[in-house]
């Protein structure tokens, strides 16, 4: 079974009408429904989701409700979420420094590689940095 570390990016597509490879994304979301893949993410996702959720609100994409519930349904599915300590926050900050990325992408570069799964983002900053410590996946190749 294919195991993956889905980040923030790819998460929010699952929800947020109109997405680019939107369709893509709910193919992951259902393959993992299905068993035929694993997903883990970092807790750091949920925020940064929530707050993708917040900017769709603020432009009238969906309703503060809708977000609210997306964020209930999307802890029912059970995603294993990983939480850093601060030693490892220390290793990020010389990943997000040597390739040049946020320490919150490079969070999840760090956890991909130390759990050995593939990366699977829709952010092409973080797709094109990621390949160089970890295995990537755009989410418009999946």
């Amino acid at each position: 079974m294919a195991r993956y570390v889905v980040d923030a990016s790819v998460v929010a597509k699952w929800v947020l009408p109109g997405e680019p490879y939107q369709v893509n994304a709910v193919k992951l979301k259902d393959d993992y429904i299905s068993g035929a893949v694993d997903l883990s993410s970092l807790f750091l996702a949920v925020e940064e989701v929530a707050n993708a959720f917040l900017r769709a609100v603020k432009l009238g994409r969906i309703s503060m409700a809708d977000a609210e519930g997306a964020l209930e349904a999307l802890g029912d599915l059970g995603v294993e979420l990983h939480q850093p300590s601060w030693s490892r926050v220390a290793q990020v900050l010389g990943v997000a420094h040597d390739l040049g990325l946020t320490v919150y992408d490079a969070s999840y570069v760090y956890f991909a590689e130390g759990v050995k799964a593939m990366l699977i983002t829709a952010d092409d900053t973080l797709y094109e940095s990621a390949g160089k410590r970890c295995s990537v996946l755009h989410i418009r190749d999946y």
